[in-house]
């Protein structure tokens, strides 16, 4: 009876020890899955504010991803984007294909994970009041960044124009000081998009050219390292999932997201819509097309790209096309 007494404690209390050591399956996982998290390193993904790009920012505030694991960098520009990627500071940044094919010529291997959207529209050339027609452009200073889709746009609108580059005086700046030097009169015309175009348009500025006129040409893409696609690809999944949920509840109430947009693109919330109007928001359907299979289509795309960069020698060597796109990081 001892015995049996005895043997009925021992059980009751290795089963108190079990409860508190394991009280729950669903805890187990949260351990496990929160020490995979921060065994993984903090991804550093890069970028300057265009309408495109503000959904990771919206997705950020609204704690739809890991800030340990994910941690946005604003930067200025994209000259300063490639720049932190050719440093080792960051490991990812959001930029145009363009710009991925220039720094791939340049050494600088790039891997596209995912689309973000197609400009149609929201690349422009504003001009003073007083021009009015693309050719009123000769002998005008034109403001312009120094960065492969600046020179996109510009050889664009100069062969539109049937001038050359010693038609018109290049002044280079990155986008952050186009407003300050429209204003002050340092420039006669720039070659900017959203949300500079909207600021400038409020002063009279006027619209001449823009990225429609060359359709395919702008797609801005999510590239990280390709070091990042093993190492941080939990964090790549996170910031992916984040963008296309804000991006679908813009869609879906964009006047509810417009007071968290606006703050970063520096114009009034009601005016946050239409900045939209010549971006084409890509989907998760159109990205497993354009990223995966065994043929994506954003291949064929940077091909043209190509091409029209070689024909305007925007390309200082040939484009490794190795491995330009992975899709695996996708949400389902």
């Amino acid at each position: 009876m001892k015995a049996s007494k005895h043997t009925n404690k021992v059980q009751r209390w290795k089963s108190v020890i079990l409860r508190l050591l394991f009280p729950l399956p669903s805890l187990v996982i949260s351990l496990f899955l929160l020490s995979c998290s921060q065994n993984e390193p903090t991804l550093r993904i890069a970028s300057n504010v265009w309408p495109g790009y503000e959904f990771v920012y919206m997705a950020r505030d609204k704690g739809y991803f890991d800030e340990e694991t994910v941690r946005l960098v604003e930067v200025p520009s994209a000259t300063a984007a490639l720049q932190s990627l050719s440093a080792g500071s960051i490991e990812g940044a959001m930029l145009t294909l363009d710009e991925i094919l220039t720094a791939r010529a340049e050494g600088l291997n790039l891997v596209v994970v995912a689309v973000l959207d197609s400009s149609v529209g929201a690349d422009v050339v504003m001009a003073h009041p007083s021009i009015t027609r693309l050719e009123e452009l000769k002998g005008k200073r034109i403001g312009v960044e120094q960065s492969a889709v600046g020179a996109v746009m510009l050889d664009a609108l100069l062969h539109k124009a049937k001038l050359t580059t010693t038609d018109v005086e290049l002044v280079y700046m990155t986008v952050n000081k186009h407003k300050s030097a429209y204003m002050n009169n340092e420039v006669d015309a720039l070659v900017t998009f959203e949300p500079i175009k909207t600021q400038v348009k409020k002063t009279g500025a006027i619209q001449l050219f823009d990225s429609s006129q060359i359709p395919g040409r702008i797609i801005d893409v999510l590239a990280v390292v390709p070091e990042a696609v093993q190492r941080n690809a939990n964090g790549i999944k996170q910031i992916i999932r984040g963008h296309f949920r804000a991006r679908q509840e813009f869609i879906d109430n964009p006047t509810e997201a417009s007071h968290i947009l606006f703050k970063r693109l520096q114009i009034e919330p009601d005016e946050v819509p239409a900045s939209y109007e010549g971006i084409d928001l890509t989907g998760v359907a159109e990205n497993k097309t354009m990223l995966s299979g065994t043929n994506p289509t954003l291949i064929k795309s940077a091909e043209v790209l190509i091409s029209v960069m070689q024909r305007a020698n925007l390309l200082k060597g040939e484009v490794d096309m190795n491995r330009l796109v992975d899709g695996s990081l996708l949400p389902n």
